[in-house]
């Protein structure tokens, strides 16, 4: 069933901005108070610091990776790595933090639809009225941009689906390998080689997943070959 806040990590933090700052025209009509406006905003800015965050953080500890590898297994370059510095992850989070947040949110916008002078034109300005369901069949496309140390970034619309499924087959591989589940793209695929220091050809394909588990068909299979 369609759900008027989004699935896919990477929406929410539109829907909570404009979720915020429409609560603040509309809400005072609905019967919400000042200082449920105030935690709306609180909680827009707590999104977007939580999923801005895990990104950054994934970020890092992906660079970290291709850190470990280098000091490991040694480059092409034969240069000496440097340490990765940890991202700045913004805005700051509000004092207290707030927890809850999306049931809190259904909650108040349960209230405001029982509310007499709630209309369905508020609601769409809100982002209380649930979109057309989303597309059963679907098949993701997957583009891929070969990096330099072995990594291969992954590209895919999401397009409306909360999370992807991403699978690889290497040289040495008897099928596809899962080798991870996003929410947003990019992925970067940051393993090191099977054989060290050696290109490889790397296939890869996806499916879309919700909470139910997998949604439509598989990608196609695209290749690309991972180099130093």
């Amino acid at each position: 069933m369609p759900d008027y806040i989004p699935r896919v990590l990477s929406q929410l933090i539109a829907w909570f901005v404009n979720f915020a700052s429409k609560l603040a025209v509309h809400g005072p009509t609905l019967g919400v108070t000042a200082a449920e406006i105030t935690a709306a905003a609180n909680d827009s800015t707590t999104v977007q610091h939580v999923i801005n965050g895990q990104q950054i953080r994934q970020t890092d500890a992906q660079e970290f990776t291709r850190f470990r590898d280098q000091v490991l297994y040694g480059g092409e370059s034969g240069e000496e790595p440097g340490a990765p510095a940890p991202g700045t992850i913004t805005p700051a989070l509000p004092d207290p933090i707030p927890f809850g947040i999306i049931p809190r949110t259904r909650d108040l916008a349960q209230r405001m639809k029982s509310h007499p002078l709630y209309t369905t034109a508020i609601g769409e300005d809100l982002g209380i009225e649930a979109p057309e369901a989303l597309p059963v069949d679907a098949q993701p496309v997957l583009t891929l941009t070969v990096e330099t140390g072995f990594v291969v970034r992954l590209g895919f619309p999401m397009r409306g689906f909360p999370m992807i499924e991403i699978q690889c087959k290497r040289p040495g591989d008897a099928d596809f390998i899962t080798i991870g589940f996003d929410s947003s793209e990019p992925y970067l695929d940051s393993r090191a080689p099977v054989v060290a220091g050696q290109p490889e050809v790397r296939q890869y394909r996806a499916r879309y997943h919700d909470a139910g588990g997998p949604i439509g068909t598989w990608s196609d299979i695209v290749s690309a070959t991972a180099q130093p």
